[in-house]
């Protein structure tokens, strides 16, 4: 048998301490920057907080030209975090379980999907994989069932992995199927499986009985304050987007720690000066990468929103954030990382920054429109009805449609229930008064 020494390269995503450090404060809102800068004074005795002058706390629903310091969400419910660390403080985990899962619990989106996948909460916790499987198992056993999944189809099989007797039909259509079943191919499923089309649609009976969005019934944490991180002005007719610096912890180095740094003291005691002041230094840095990312990002965001900054929402193009990364030439998760829980203050109301990536919808020209456009759409549409005969929804779609603009009435439902309006119903019933 012959040996022989070969060289092999191989790629894997390392990530440094001070590269996760980056990454988690660029998503944190900017109230949760601040508590957790606060957090970091008390370990560290280099980082000091310049101290500035406070601003009184103004209320205000977002979307209106109200002032903006402060808007504030009183809205009452039990949120879906509350409920899930509730169940959780009630089970045996080990410390460093039970912290993993916290931090899982605080990054479910409004459905209660998990916003990271297993290798990204490996990189960014600093964790093994094993280590994080075993959490997102915890996690996913909790209720309501369907929490921590990553795709819808992971969410309706935990659901259904929870039921006495579980059909193979529904398990496999929910595997495999989901696209078809939304474009409603049910005779070819009934090919693909060899079963009559009564089957099928008894087995998609089950599947519509589970629940798409275990976190959506929850409310979220309240009361929920934000605060600005930008401001859109107008400039001569040309958008202006500038950082809000109040915003932001403003960092300082303790004079007398690095006065003590620089004398000579015991090794041990310079030891621990040097590696917080390099801690301190590492966190100012993130927050200047965090200032750069987010006027960077949301700069390009307004280019392509043009007419927003002129006209208002109603006038928002349907922009992605793949567009946005590829433009800045960056990873799609870096995007939804600087948007996540980032507000902007502009001459039409207080925004989050999520709120500009809309969906397309196609116009007979071949242009498309965003569905916010459609909505406004439907709303004035609504205005204008007499009231004796209000439009149903397919109505209004044919009204749409004859504009050019290609929609459904299951379509024109969703957003006309999406925007807080009655049916034709209702509406009539509610002029009749």
């Amino acid at each position: 048998m012959e040996m022989s020494l070969t060289a092999q390269q191989d790629q894997k995503m390392l990530l440094t301490p001070h590269m996760r450090q980056s990454m988690e404060i660029l998503q944190m809102s900017s109230l949760d920057l601040h508590e957790w800068v606060k957090q970091q004074m008390n370990d560290n005795p280099f980082i000091e907080l310049r101290r500035t002058k406070e601003r009184p706390a103004i209320r205000q629903t977002c979307g209106t030209k109200q002032e903006w310091w402060l808007n504030a969400d009183h809205t009452r419910g039990e949120t879906l975090e509350t409920v899930l660390l509730e169940q959780l403080a009630c089970m045996t985990l080990d410390s460093f379980e039970r912290a993993l899962c916290k931090w899982m619990i605080g990054n479910l989106d409004e459905r209660g999907y998990l916003l990271y996948s297993k290798n990204e909460i490996s990189a960014l916790r600093g964790v093994s994989i094993r280590q994080v499987g075993k959490a997102v198992t915890v996690l996913q056993s909790l209720e309501p069932h369907g929490v921590g999944a990553a795709t819808l189809a992971e969410c309706l099989l935990l659901q259904l992995h929870q039921q006495k007797e579980v059909n193979a039909l529904v398990i496999s259509l929910v595997q495999q199927d989901l696209p078809s079943i939304a474009e409603g191919k049910l005779h070819q499923l009934a090919e693909k499986y060899g079963t009559d089309l009564s089957v099928i649609k008894a087995a998609l009976a089950q599947i519509r009985a589970l629940n798409p969005k275990p976190g959506a019934s929850y409310s979220r944490e309240q009361p929920q304050y934000v605060m600005p991180d930008l401001r859109l002005k107008l400039v001569e007719g040309k958008c202006e987007v500038s950082l809000e610096n109040n915003s932001l912890p403003d960092i300082t180095l303790n004079a007398f720690y690095l006065q003590l740094m620089e004398q000579k003291a015991a090794k041990d005691v310079h030891r621990f000066l040097k590696l917080n002041w390099q801690a301190a230094n590492g966190l100012m840095d993130s927050i200047e990468r965090r200032k750069m990312t987010l006027l960077k990002t949301a700069t390009l965001i307004f280019e392509l929103q043009a007419d927003f900054c002129l006209k208002g929402n109603a006038y928002i193009r349907p922009m992605t954030m793949k567009q946005v990364a590829d433009t800045l030439q960056v990873h799609e998760s870096t995007v939804s990382r600087t948007v996540s829980h980032k507000f902007i203050q502009t001459p039409w109301g207080m925004f989050e920054l999520k709120h500009f990536f809309s969906s397309a919808i196609k116009h007979a020209d071949g242009t498309s429109v965003s569905a916010f456009y459609m909505k406004e759409r439907i709303r004035e549409a609504i205005m204008t009805e007499h009231r004796a005969s209000p439009f149903s929804d397919q109505q209004l779609a044919e009204l749409l449609i004859l504009e050019g603009l290609l929609i459904s009435r299951r379509t024109v439902t969703k957003y006309r229930e999406q925007m807080g309006l009655p049916p034709a119903v209702k509406r009539k019933i509610r002029s009749s008064l």
